[in-house]
């Protein structure tokens, strides 16, 4: 029985009603589907790209992108060469401080290179960091001077030994333009310019060829360059610049005893200009 509302389909139309048969000539087509448009632009990019190729047979590769030039030196250790040649040139004097600020508006760069330049300089003894007052230009006493020399002494007479007894042509050649750059720097310093900074210790060093001696002197001997050049800018050089171009000139003669001696005297004269009196 049929409830109430609800319409009954007829029972015969149901059992009379049979599926459409595929090959019947009645029945409709079905229409092809549309491709994707994401898949047609795809294909009509791929086809303008063939016939372009079609179009152009010898057409020249692509010119082949060049390597990236070798990135610049960081600038921390820019800026820790910057302040270490200002140091033993007498720039910045002992004692004086070396603020972040006034680093910071004169190169433009941001804390974190300025900050590790600074430790740069302190690490090679040029610089030291007192609690709560910033990093200053190492200040020495008079007797940690004395001391320091002597050291510089010791390594000095070994190292123009070493020159001396083996002379090679290329230190001779070197030695030529090296005496040309100290007449050319203490004529500098009549200016009121600051001295060169280590020229004749990197030729030394060099002219010995004991790499363990370079590795101490550049790790300990900076240090006496502040010093060395203050007492070229106090005397303006007048006896010095005399012992070092003899000092040159005993290496390149291979005379051993006349360079050691002449090494001795050139340290001498450096702490009397200083006024500084001590043994050696």
């Amino acid at each position: 029985m049929a409830k109430p509302g609800r319409r009954s389909r007829p029972v015969a139309a149901t059992r009379d009603r049979k599926p459409a048969s595929s090959g019947s000539a009645s029945s409709a087509p079905r229409p092809a589907a549309k491709p994707h448009p994401k898949a047609a632009a795809t294909a009509k990019v791929v086809a303008e790209a063939a016939s372009k190729a079609d179009a152009k047979p010898d057409a020249k590769p692509p010119r082949p992108v060049p390597p990236p030039e070798e990135p610049p030196p960081s600038r921390s250790l820019w800026l820790a060469e910057v302040l270490r040649d200002r140091i033993i040139t007498g720039v910045y004097a002992p004692g004086e401080r070396l603020r972040e600020a006034q680093l910071r508006a004169e190169f433009g760069f941001s804390n974190g290179p300025i900050r590790e330049a600074l430790q740069a300089v302190v690490a090679a003894g040029l610089a030291e960091r007192p609690p709560f007052q910033g990093v200053r230009v190492k200040r020495l006493s008079e007797r940690e001077i004395v001391e320091l020399f002597q050291v510089r002494l010791a390594l000095l007479e070994y190292a123009v030994e070493l020159a001396a007894r083996q002379v090679t042509p290329e230190t001779v050649a070197a030695a030529a333009e090296l005496k040309r750059s100290i007449d050319a720097a203490f004529d500098k310093l009549d200016e009121g310019h600051p001295a060169f900074g280590g020229r004749m210790s990197q030729w030394l060093l060099a002219a010995a060829g004991n790499r363990i001696m370079r590795e101490i002197w550049d790790n300990t001997m900076q240090q006496t360059l502040i010093y060395v050049n203050a007492s070229f800018a106090k005397s303006r050089g007048r006896k010095s610049r005399m012992l070092l171009r003899a000092l040159i000139d005993h290496i390149c003669d291979g005379d051993v005893a006349a360079a050691r001696r002449t090494a001795r005297a050139l340290t001498v004269q450096t702490l009397a200009d200083l006024g500084i009196a001590g043994t050696l």
